[in-house]
């Protein structure tokens, strides 16, 4: 603080956390209020529902509907194969699909940041007093491993 006191800090609006709710808030933020904002997220953009939640789900849910309507109905409407065309599905070229989608929404919100003017700062916030945080920074490939590990939590169960 200073003898007038007035209070600085280094952002006027700082995010814990790189959902749909804080990139929204982020942005609206930068952009509307030209507000000086962080957002610190431990993970990949987009939070649950882009990375391991609705998103994919819904990859693999079309993929599903796409393999019953070649099993059931394509030949109905003169498709060859029908149920043959069905076995020749191939899960890991499907899942390398849905990882890249997921990673070109990633890097989307990212250059949303980038355009508006909102910094992206990798790490795990705490609280050290009301107002500061300390962010610490996940080890080299510790990021990819946690989330690899969330990913394959989702699938099984």
């Amino acid at each position: 603080m200073d003898d007038n006191n007035n209070t600085s800090f280094d952002y006027d609006y700082l995010v814990i956390g790189g959902g749909s709710g804080g990139i929204a808030s982020a942005k609206r933020a930068a952009t509307l209020y030209n507000a000086k904002v962080a957002v610190i997220e431990k993970s990949r953009l987009g939070g649950t529902c882009v990375n391991v939640g609705c998103v994919p789900k819904k990859v693999m849910f079309n993929a599903a509907t796409i393999a019953d309507t070649l099993s059931h109905d394509a030949e109905h409407y003169g498709f060859l194969g029908g149920k043959e065309s069905a076995k020749t599905f191939d899960w890991n070229k499907l899942k390398k699909s849905r990882d890249n989608y997921v990673k070109r929404l990633n890097t989307i919100y990212e250059n949303g940041f980038q355009n508006a003017g909102v910094e992206y700062i990798r790490g795990d916030a705490t609280f050290e007093d009301s107002n500061t945080l300390i962010v610490s920074s996940l080890a080299e490939g510790e990021e990819e491993k946690e989330e690899e590990e969330e990913v394959q939590r989702k699938e099984k169960g």
